[in-house]
């Protein structure tokens, strides 16, 4: 299948054949390659009488910083993702009005649009699992280790809840995560927290 544009009724279909299976019921849709698209049907015999799709501003670079492209379905045209089923669609690639343009009739295909305002272009690929969790959140503790001490604290094996020491086990029950001493009322009085 293809993407093709009912010009008459204004309808662009996206097939879901065309969209790159991620997991299970999650694709992706490159915008950059609907635009692509939706520009060689525009510049096609058929397609050249009627109204433009879309519009794109091309990425731009500020102070040394790369902006990301914007692409916007114009002209009182809509997206129609077939089948209308029940998927997800990530879109990537751009900063676009797509989830604005959904066809009403659509009742089953979800959309992730990740568009934002700063949204900018890297020449490494993005950013790395490593710069996101190794990233430290408070003095001494990177977003992985608090993840591990809340994890721990909501739904790790709590014991000494009668005692003057509480101990918080991690979620696999295999090492001591947060460790209180408690006055008589139950506050913490000191705490050794173990992250790793």
């Amino acid at each position: 299948m293809a993407v093709t544009v009912g010009w008459q009724d204004k309808i662009i279909y996206v097939p879901q054949a065309d969209l790159t299976l991620v997991s299970g019921t999650l694709y992706e849709l490159d915008t950059d390659w609907l635009r692509l698209q939706l520009k060689a049907l525009e510049d096609s015999v058929e397609g050249m009488v009627f109204p433009d799709t879309h519009q794109h501003n091309a990425g731009v670079v500020i102070s040394g910083v790369a902006y990301a492209q914007t692409f916007e379905i114009i002209n009182g045209y809509i997206i129609s993702f077939v089948p209308d089923a029940h998927y997800t669609v990530r879109l990537f690639g751009s900063n676009n009005n797509i989830p604005d343009v959904l066809g009403t009739a659509h009742q089953h295909v979800s959309l992730i649009a990740q568009n934002s305002g700063g949204l900018i272009v890297t020449s490494s690929g993005g950013v790395t699992p490593a710069q996101v969790w190794g990233k430290e959140i408070e003095t001494g503790f990177t977003a992985e280790e608090l993840l591990r001490l809340m994890a721990a604290a909501l739904a790790g094996k709590l014991s000494g809840a009668a005692t003057t020491e509480v101990s918080i086990r991690d979620v696999n029950d295999t090492t001591d995560r947060i460790v209180a001493e408690v006055d008589a009322d139950g506050n913490r009085t000191s705490v050794v927290l173990e992250p790793n």
